[in-house]
């Protein structure tokens, strides 16, 4: 009879007699530029029952695919370093079915441009001009093979989207922490909102406040705000930007910085479509880049993601500054144990970062600060690849082409200073930018811009 009961309980098992256990919910990736351009697709999809984050910019999206897989991925990012069509080419290496899941809506037309590769990488699904939440749920449907709720969707269909283009925007004149009173919204990054705010203990003086966006991982986002604001009290110098103090307000972190209005060098690279005038305007930025990334080096700390976009050019002051400092290491910090994730963008990434020896050094710093150098006197990065193996091999072990032979307006001694910072082994560069800075002095670079 035992055994009749063991075979009887596997019978029900078998054929469903017992409710079986609901599916886990749909997961999805939404990649885009903005907060403002991914935030009410994150919500729709939410809406129709999926597990929706929204990613902003393709380097958070790889690093979420490195992890894990979704069910689906929405695919509208054009304008960040690392866009769309790179982003889907590196993930490929980790999941090679992932144009499978890809719903993209690239800029022009599908069969031309960027939507001519999408096709060519085995993306088939493309997003309309005008999405409808029907046609949004057709596509979920069909790309992940599950059903969405009628009920669900009728709802979706007669409401529009909830949320406004940034909830965590915050009304004009709100007081933030008992002191600081915002006086309009600046911006949205990755983790946090950005607005300014005037400060009456400083005479009114205007602030920029970053404050921990209310969707994000709250450990990340709180240590990253804490770290910026640690990092920056250390060092005072006209190319870092200033952080004054930081505190909390309705449970989220926040820090204030000195106010910058201008243009990342990365905006202005992309303006010029290729190098910057050398000794007119390339040559003051990168003098003033290494200066402040020499000053940061002096106080213990190494900044671990220079790149164009972390320089910002001062419309009011004309110098450069260097910012974010999100995953700087501070002096002292205790060993982060082994290297098991790359901080950082892989591009402006050290060969030592990549073969995992080291999490940053400020030879490391010495080695991005190098690749920004390049860039900025010859229009092009010193490696580049169709995939991201390509690329990480050659940042590994090929030697670049020096700058003075693709753009013969680079004085030789700077030429020859730039492939000393982007040699392979660190102890081949300059072992900080204090070193770099002296290097520049020889050369005579530095004449007339002290």
């Amino acid at each position: 009879m035992a055994k009749e009961g063991k075979i009887s309980g596997l019978f029900k098992r078998l054929t469903g007699s017992h409710p079986a256990a609901p599916p886990p919910p749909l997961t999805a990736l939404v990649v885009a530029d903005s907060f403002e351009d991914g935030q009410p697709v994150a919500n729709l999809l939410r809406g129709m029952g999926l597990e929706a984050s929204l990613n902003i910019g393709g380097e958070q999206a790889l690093a979420s695919l490195q992890r894990k897989l979704p069910d689906l991925v929405y695919l509208d990012c054009w304008e960040s370093r690392m866009s769309g069509l790179p982003l889907i080419e590196v993930a490929m290496h980790y999941h090679p079915t992932l144009p499978s899941r890809v719903l993209a809506r690239p800029p022009g037309r599908v069969g031309g441009g960027i939507g001519k590769k999408l096709l060519a990488l085995g993306v088939r699904t493309f997003v309309p001009a005008r999405l409808s939440v029907r046609w949004l749920a057709e596509a979920v449907e069909e790309t992940t093979g599950r059903s969405i709720d009628p009920a669900v969707l009728q709802a979706l269909v007669g409401n529009e989207p909830a949320r406004s283009a940034d909830a965590d925007e915050i009304e004009a004149g709100t007081e933030i922490a008992g002191r600081y009173v915002v006086d309009g919204f600046l911006g949205r990054g990755a983790c946090a909102t950005v607005h300014r705010v005037v400060d009456p203990e400083r005479d009114g003086r205007p602030l920029a406040l970053k404050l921990r966006a209310s969707d994000v991982v709250v450990a990340d986002a709180e240590a990253r705000l804490l770290c910026e604001f640690d990092v920056g009290r250390r060092i005072e110098h006209p190319n870092v930007v200033q952080t004054f103090d930081h505190g909390t307000w309705e449970g989220r972190g926040f820090v204030t910085l000195e106010l910058l209005l201008g243009e990342s060098l990365g905006t202005r690279l992309e303006e010029e479509g290729g190098a910057l005038p050398v000794l007119r305007e390339a040559v003051p930025l990168l003098v003033g880049a290494t200066r402040g990334l020499a000053a940061v080096h002096e106080a213990g700390v190494v900044h671990r993601d220079v790149k164009p976009e972390n320089l910002v050019i001062d419309g009011a002051s004309g110098e450069v500054k260097l910012i974010d400092f999100g995953i700087a290491q501070p002096p002292d910090a205790p060993d982060a144990g082994p290297v098991e994730q790359i901080l950082g963008t892989p591009s402006y990434v050290s060969p030592e970062q990549l073969r995992g020896e080291t999490h940053g050094t400020t030879a490391s710093d010495v080695y991005s600060l190098g690749v920004v150098f390049y860039e900025t006197l010859t229009g092009r990065r010193p490696h580049r690849g169709r995939d991201i193996e390509t690329l990480l091999m050659r940042i590994a072990t090929n030697p670049p082409t020096a700058p003075a032979k693709l753009n013969p307006a680079v004085p030789r001694g700077l030429s020859d200073l730039v492939m000393a910072m982007l040699a392979k082994q660190a102890r081949q560069r300059p072992a900080n930018c204090a070193d770099v800075l002296a290097d520049l002095a020889v050369d005579k670079v530095l004449e007339g811009l002290a």
